[in-house]
């Protein structure tokens, strides 16, 4: 058998290096818990504001270089910051006393709906022009719809291409009635409704007031769209 003689210096490093294993497991450990409750925590937050989306969460390694000594409780995760995919934590505990931020990316996703076919701008969109189809929401800027009954009947504003999310900004409400529509006119007298038949002079959105023709006595009045074909006079 060979001897291996070491100097004094290789001797106090080997024995530094053995001191330091407990430390660099426990370090490890700390680090791998911070990490699970920071993104448990995370997947919780935006779970609870959009329910039954797929989360995943990735974050950037903790510095072991901080020397942080195993938490005796649940640590408290905060997050300050959350802008799209890019978010931070914020990892506190009680006993013993510490507190690291902790950074990352999310992915969300979530069943929206987007355009199943190149959607004309000024044409009102039917439920044929749509489909719901899974995308990452964290990536996405601005509102999206999740139902398509939220935007059957909208008009679209601008020209959108097939497989685009709908954002509200991409619509405007069609209109209700258009000139020359036949509609029914009602009118409130002493709790009884009078209705009668006209014809609209212009056209008009829900909530909309304009002209109608009274097609009994031709007489030209002011009345508020309230939609399926009726419009009343205030």
């Amino acid at each position: 058998m060979n001897n291996i003689n070491l100097t004094p210096v290789a001797t106090v490093f080997a024995i530094v290096c053995i001191l330091m294993l407990p430390f660099s497991a426990s370090a490890d450990d700390t680090a791998a818990r911070i990490n699970l409750q920071v993104t448990e925590a995370i997947k919780q937050h935006l779970l609870s504001k959009v329910p039954d989306s797929r989360v995943e969460v990735s974050l950037n390694p903790v510095n072991q270089h901080l020397q942080l000594a195993p938490c005796e409780a649940p640590v408290h995760v905060t997050l300050p910051f959350h802008s799209g995919e890019r978010i931070t934590a914020k990892a506190s505990c009680s006993t013993p006393r510490w507190s690291l931020f902790v950074t990352g990316r999310v992915k969300q996703y979530k069943a929206i709906v987007v355009a199943a076919t190149p959607i004309v701008k000024g044409s009102r969109i039917s439920a044929g022009k749509l489909q719901l189809r899974e995308r990452d929401i964290a990536s996405l800027s601005g509102d999206y719809f999740y139902r398509q009954q939220d935007v059957v009947g909208s008009q679209a504003r601008i020209s959108i291409s097939a497989d685009t999310p709908i954002t509200p900004r991409m619509l405007t409400q069609a209109n209700a009635v258009s000139r020359g529509d036949p509609v029914i006119i009602e009118a409130s007298r002493g709790g009884a409704v009078i209705r009668t038949e006209g014809t609209a002079l212009e056209d008009g959105r829900i909530g909309d007031i304009i002209d109608v023709i009274n097609n009994r006595s031709e007489r030209q009045i002011r009345a508020r769209v309230d939609g399926g074909g009726v419009v009343r006079v205030p």
